[in-house]
């Protein structure tokens, strides 16, 4: 399985929107393939905001973790400060822990639709009943 089909990402309306499928896990060599490809998207235009869309059971790998971290750095150097996290329960805390750096906002939700919604009206407040840590 080439690196880019273990996860799938573009920039619509500026958000970027980051999905992990089913089985998604990333070897060193796929973490560097995520991050060369965050930094394309990054550059070649406006990002607002990011969704991470973890569908995955799988556990986080180190260069899961490193790829994770590195690309929230790379998107605040950027100017991005709203970030959202979807997925269940426990793998949204790990994320939002895994990603949490200085300078950006993350909420979590149960529901994609609702987190793309967010992240595209900075001044919109999280809804408690879609978002949950």
């Amino acid at each position: 399985m080439e690196p880019r089909e273990r996860w799938w990402m573009e920039v619509d309306g500026g958000v970027l929107v980051v999905e992990f499928p089913h089985g998604t896990g990333l070897s060193p060599a796929d973490g560097e393939a995520f991050l060369d490809r965050w930094r394309t998207l990054a550059t070649e235009g406006r990002i607002d905001a990011v969704v991470l869309v973890v569908r995955t059971t799988r556990p986080c790998s180190d260069a899961g973790r490193r790829a994770l971290r590195e690309s929230a750095q790379i998107a605040v150097a950027r100017g991005v400060t709203r970030f959202a996290v979807v997925g269940e329960r426990s793998k949204r805390r790990y994320i939002k822990r895994t990603i949490d750096v200085e300078g950006i906002d993350i909420e979590t939700f149960n529901d994609p639709a609702a987190a793309v919604q967010w992240a595209n009206c900075p001044s919109a407040p999280a809804s408690p009943i879609e978002s949950s840590s």
